[in-house]
């Protein structure tokens, strides 16, 4: 069964980078609690009942869907910087028919583009924000089903 519903959840805003720290232990700012929060607000209204849900293993990811409150995945090919095809091999083998995906840009806003046919183009997920695809009884490409960001759902 291919992911019908797909939804893209970029972490809330972030600390910035200190020298010698790992990217990966970068946590949410009080502004990106806030976003969180909000956003799984939003979610927790609309997202379906059976969505799998697989995050980056950064702590800022972790933070961000943690507000949501549901069960989910750490997944390693979602960390940061990391090449969009290992991520499309992750959806191609999925049995889940409603999935979303927490991570970073630029892989999420290049999954983005993937999934709706515009892989020539870059977009950009702000932080915080959701996107929802979903994919056609005719197939691909993804349709753009929702866009919101935490600014939006207040």
């Amino acid at each position: 069964m291919p992911v019908r519903n797909l939804i893209l959840w970029r972490h809330a805003e972030a600390e910035v980078l200190l020298h010698g720290q790992s990217d990966l232990e970068r946590a949410l700012t009080k502004k990106g609690h806030k976003q969180a929060k909000q956003m799984a607000a939003w979610l927790r209204k609309y997202l379906p009942k059976q969505t799998y849900v697989m995050t980056s293993p950064a702590l800022r990811t972790r933070e961000t869907v943690a507000y949501w409150g549901g069960d989910w995945q750490d997944e390693n090919r979602l960390a940061p910087e990391r090449p969009l095809p290992p991520i499309l091999q992750l959806l191609a083998q999925s049995p889940f028919e409603h999935m979303m995906l927490v991570g970073h840009q630029p892989w999420i806003g290049e999954l983005a583009a993937h999934c709706l046919g515009r892989e020539d183009e870059q977009l950009s997920i702000r932080k915080g924000a959701v996107w929802w695809l979903c994919l056609p009884k005719a197939g691909p490409p993804y349709k753009l089903y929702s866009v919101q960001a935490p600014d939006l759902v207040e």
